[in-house]
């Protein structure tokens, strides 16, 4: 059939339904009002990352910040967000912070989603450092028994979780852990901060940082960015490092009266967490303190999550508090939990919030002012020593084992 042939055949077609009166319709001829109501049918997910991506037509519509307020509004009614206001306009905040809602949401609400795995039967002590690595098929855990721990996720080929062992990895208690790229950093009771390259062999040991203070080291913490790590020393002092020079600190400060317990950092700041109930924010380009207040007049500072917006503090009365980066990370916000005991972890992720706690539970909550309880967790090993969370896995570190949260297979591809 020729073309002109075709096109007379088209019209032919036209004037028929015409003639019978149907019409040939489309998306793009529906009214806005009847095709955002489709849309409400549909995960943001599919409309960001899907539908919006089709024709300008559908961009405009679903570029109205508008639509994605009322979505995530509609999932947390009566609650603010973000928990502190935007810095400056971000065109896509509104659309992704509505697709990690609702995939956090999604996931942690339905037990089926998620699938639970312990890992166990190495360590005989209680597991003080947790990490995830490798879009979390990898974690690292370093316990009281001076053991490191390198344990391969279960995946499509190896059902089964493996495990390489350092015995005798440190002379004392292992503290905390932190990373800068595949290198692990350990901290531990006997004064020492000892790096290991991860490979598929395990963890080789490659330096060991000697520090001439004299109480143990209890927190660590980096800026990969910079290839930074600094750590928190039961003497009151925090010690910066370069991963890049020599076993030297590049840095070292005393601001509180008692432990430092706890760290976070970022290419401008470190954060430090003390008994003595201070948190210091101090500036490691100028070397000078930024600020220095009590968190509370009743408990001591935890744990610590920074982001650039926001920052976390949980405390030992179970009280989750709010530093605002736009004030000189001045304490805002203060919230009541559900935790009932310290709050040994807090991590602040898109689209949720997680505290775990000294009360053996874990709380996953919404990253809303105030957070609003999405599902709990209960641990199986005792008091929980903290946590790490990436890629949707979340690791929580007990008494003789770590015990992981992640989607099921089939989720990952459904939801």
């Amino acid at each position: 059939m020729s073309d002109e042939e075709k096109v007379n055949v088209s019209h032919e077609d036209e004037e028929n339904c015409q003639d019978e009166g149907t019409f040939s319709l489309s998306l793009l001829d529906l009214p806005v009002e009847v095709f955002l109501h489709i849309c409400s049918f549909l995960d943001a997910k599919t409309l960001v990352h899907g539908l919006g991506l089709v024709c300008k037509q559908f961009h405009e519509i679903l570029n109205d910040d508008s639509l994605w307020k009322v979505r995530i509004n509609q999932i947390w009614p009566n609650v603010r967000y973000p928990t502190l206001p935007q810095d400056e306009e971000d065109e896509l905040f509104w659309k992704l912070s509505c697709v990690a809602i609702e995939r956090q949401t999604s996931l942690w609400h339905d037990e089926d989603s998620m699938e639970k795995l312990t890992l166990s039967n190495v360590h005989y002590s209680m597991v003080d450092g947790v990490l995830l690595m490798h879009n979390g098929q990898l974690c690292i855990s370093g316990a009281r028994d001076r053991t490191l721990v390198l344990w391969r996720l279960p995946n499509d080929e190896d059902k089964c979780a493996k495990s390489m062992s350092v015995d005798l990895a440190h002379n004392g208690w292992i503290w905390d852990l932190t990373s800068i790229g595949d290198t692990i950093y350990s901290c531990s009771w006997d004064k020492t901060i000892k790096a290991w390259a991860l490979s598929d062999a395990g963890l080789t040991h490659l330096t060991t940082y000697e520090l001439s203070l004299p109480g143990a080291l209890l927190s660590i913490t980096s800026c990969p960015e910079l290839s930074l790590f600094a750590t928190g020393s039961f003497c009151k002092s925090v010690v910066l490092f370069d991963s890049r020079t020599d076993s030297k600190p590049v840095g070292i400060y005393q601001a509180h009266q008692r432990a430092v317990i706890g760290l976070a950092m970022n290419s401008n700041y470190i954060i430090s967490a003390s008994e003595d109930k201070t948190v210091v924010i101090y500036d490691h380009r100028t070397q000078r303190f930024l600020n220095k207040f009590a968190i509370s007049d009743d408990s001591f500072p935890m744990s610590l999550c920074m982001r650039d917006d926001v920052v976390y503090v949980g405390d030992k009365g179970g009280k989750l508090h709010i530093l605002d980066p736009k004030k000189n990370y001045e304490c805002v916000k203060t919230y009541d939990t559900a935790h009932d005991k310290g709050i040994t972890g807090v991590y602040c992720a898109d689209g949720c919030l997680i505290t775990s706690s000294m009360d053996k539970t874990v709380r996953i909550l919404s990253p809303t002012d105030p957070p609003q309880i999405i599902t709990t967790l209960n641990c199986g090993y005792g008091e929980i020593a903290g946590i790490d969370y990436l890629n949707e896995v979340l690791a929580v570190s007990g008494i003789e084992a770590v015990e992981i949260w992640r989607p099921k297979r089939n989720t990952e591809s459904t939801l």
